[in-house]
């Protein structure tokens, strides 16, 4: 893995060649701007007292629409170009014929796109401070540093799938669509699935599908529970997916 910090430097200026990742940046920057602002007006209306379920701090990301949609547009537009572009130019090839391993092209791929996905999610951290020492509201910071968690883990495997796509075809638009299918897939059906066998009564199957629905799992960070088994289910995710593109790529180097 010598090679991995030179290829991912790379890819990272790769990134701010092209108006993609600045577009993105706007998209997220206008939708921390508004969450912060409707969170400002959620504190600002008087309140007896907050449910630990509808407390405003709590909701601020993880039961904010507008980011889920951002989340889910964001990361196909991230991960498209990494794997297919390289196909449709021929620079993969090029790339095959140097001494550097499948293993290194994808993971200093994967960490590029996990450090853009990262900083999509500064604008709404860097809001926070500003609450606390200027609005002298006095907020647990333990929650947001759990759900930071959650969201870390969550995108290292969301980035793995996107890259998984654009490494099967060589049309970044046909990569696009199918990491959105998918991701659409993870964060929408899966909490469909949740409330239809809840309703349906069937309790065995209704607390699996709770486990796995994405966005009760990072509610449930947001919380300020960190529950290691989602951790190791996202890690464990995002390693086999990486390991299926690696082979991938090792299959039609040996073709």
């Amino acid at each position: 893995m010598r090679h991995v910090p030179t290829l991912f430097a790379r890819e990272l200026a790769a990134y701010f060649l092209s108006p993609t990742a600045y577009l993105v940046l706007l998209g997220f920057q206008v939708v921390a701007f508004l969450n912060f602002w409707e969170l400002v007006e959620s504190l600002a209306r008087p309140q007896v007292e907050f449910s630990n379920l509808r407390d405003p701090m709590t909701t601020y990301i993880s039961g904010s629409t507008p980011f889920w949609f951002a989340i889910l547009a964001a990361v196909p537009l991230l991960t498209m170009r990494l794997l297919a572009e390289e196909t449709r130019s021929g620079t993969i090839e090029t790339l095959a014929t140097l001494p550097i391993t499948e293993g290194e092209i994808v993971v200093s791929k994967w960490l590029a796109g996990v450090a853009m996905y990262l900083v999509l999610l500064l604008p709404f951290a860097l809001y926070l401070p500003f609450l606390y020492y200027q609005g002298k509201y006095q907020f647990d910071v333990g929650p947001l540093l759990s759900l930071g968690v959650g969201l870390t883990s969550m995108g290292m495997m969301f980035i793995a799938i996107g890259l998984f796509f654009s490494s099967l075809t060589r049309n970044q638009l046909v990569a696009a669509v199918w990491t959105f299918v998918t991701l659409f897939v993870l964060v929408v059906t899966s909490l469909l699935l949740l409330f239809f066998l809840a309703e349906r009564r069937w309790n065995g199957w209704a607390d699996v599908a709770r486990h796995v629905a994405i966005l009760n799992q990072i509610h449930d960070f947001a919380l300020g529970r960190i529950d290691l088994r989602t951790v190791a289910l996202h890690l464990s995710v995002c390693t086999f997916v990486l390991y299926a593109t690696t082979s991938l790529l090792a299959a039609r180097r040996g073709c």
